[in-house]
């Protein structure tokens, strides 16, 4: 299902978590999962810069927008190192599973999916993108290989 963009933006094509996810792995593109609480000064904070933001616009085409807002918020496994919040987390379609080594660069070690600006989730961005897409040439090289070759 489709959402609004609760304080992040509308101007994203948004997405809600189960539906995002599957999207996601029917397209195995990745995901954005921002994952916010209505209360939080710092969601609230986050929101208008994400919504905002030229740089994040420019790639979100690329990614299944998801939009995880209060008691929508998955149970297992999306709280690595806690559950503080606004966390997000890079999401691999193609494979189901978190892309647990893009994390906020040069932020605080002990919070590695919380974002304050738009320039680390953009570069997080970047850094998802370019994994998958390196990966996916790594995979079509190993399939190349093994290929029976024409004679």
């Amino acid at each position: 299902d489709k959402v609004k963009g609760r304080g992040f933006g509308d101007d994203y094509d948004w997405w809600s978590f189960e539906a995002g996810i599957k999207e996601a792995q029917a397209t195995e593109k990745p995901a954005m999962v921002v994952i916010h609480k209505s209360w939080c000064g710092a969601c609230k904070r986050l929101g208008p810069v994400v919504a905002a933001s030229a740089a994040i616009k420019k790639q979100a085409d690329q990614f299944v927008m998801i939009n995880v807002l209060d008691d929508e918020e998955p149970k297992a496994g999306w709280s690595p190192d806690g559950g503080y919040i606004p966390r997000i987390f890079f999401y691999d379609g193609k494979h189901g599973e978190i892309m647990a080594d893009v994390v906020c660069e040069n932020c605080n070690p002990k919070y590695k999916y919380f974002y304050s600006s738009d320039a680390q989730v953009a570069a997080s961005m970047e850094r998802a993108a370019g994994k998958l897409s390196k990966a996916a040439a790594t995979e079509a090289e190993a399939a190349a290989k093994t290929a029976p070759s024409e004679l």
